[in-house]
């Protein structure tokens, strides 16, 4: 019962620290991604801008674009 807790609390943790990294742009960048499905068709897309906001729509999928911009 104790592995399964230690288990549990270290996947909850990595899941976090995972979502915390991808929110998060490199000091004086912002980025969005536009993710596409096998056809090519877009099917969601994810935006930090430089005021620090992140806003994300859809579904992540492996075939995506990116693209980044320097913040004044």
């Amino acid at each position: 019962m104790r592995n399964l807790a230690i288990a549990a609390f270290t996947a909850a943790f990595i899941a976090t620290t995972v979502a915390g990294s991808v929110q998060a742009g490199p000091a004086g960048q912002g980025y969005s991604y536009t993710y596409f499905d096998s056809a090519g068709e877009v099917v969601g897309g994810a935006t930090a801008n430089c005021g620090g906001q992140y806003s994300s729509w859809g579904e992540r999928t492996p075939v995506f674009q990116k693209r980044t911009w320097i913040c004044d």
